[in-house]
Parts: C-alpha cells; structure tokens; sequence
C-alpha cells in the first residue's frame, strides 16, 4: 500500500475549480472561484491559472517531498 495520495484538479458545473482527492470522496483540499470580472478577463485560461497557482503553492509547501532548503531560498512573490 503506497502513501501516496492521488490528487486531481477539475472545474466543478459552478466554474468553481478544486482540487481533490481522485477518487473524488471528502471535502475539496483547495477551492478557487474567480470574481465575474476576472473569469472574464481570464476566459478560457482561467483553468490554467488556477492549476499554476495550485502548483506553485504546493511546491512551496510540505506538501510535496523534495528540498526543502530550495523553497526556503527562493523568495516569495507578493503580486
């Protein structure tokens, strides 16, 4: 039995994009929901926002196994 857990990102029938367990079971572990104005500005790449946003904080956390003196020593970005 592996302790990996299997995690996928989909785009729920309310635009709400989420990420969750695969299996689809439980609260979502993330929710993103963009204002009216910014699903609009972003149209279609609003998925692919969500997703590098999703990404990005998981590589910065404990989350994902990997260096962890790398996260430390790359700065954050505060936009």
């Amino acid at each position: 039995m592996s302790d990996t857990a299997v995690l996928e990102i989909v785009e729920l029938a309310d635009g709400e994009i989420v990420l969750r367990s695969a299996e689809g079971e439980g609260e979502p572990l993330v929710r993103i929901r963009f204002s009216e104005e910014a699903a609009e500005l972003l149209r279609r790449a609003r998925f692919e926002v969500a997703q590098e946003m999703i990404d990005h904080a998981l590589s910065r956390s404990h989350l994902v196994e990997g260096d962890e003196e790398e996260a430390q020593a790359s700065p954050a970005t505060l936009h």
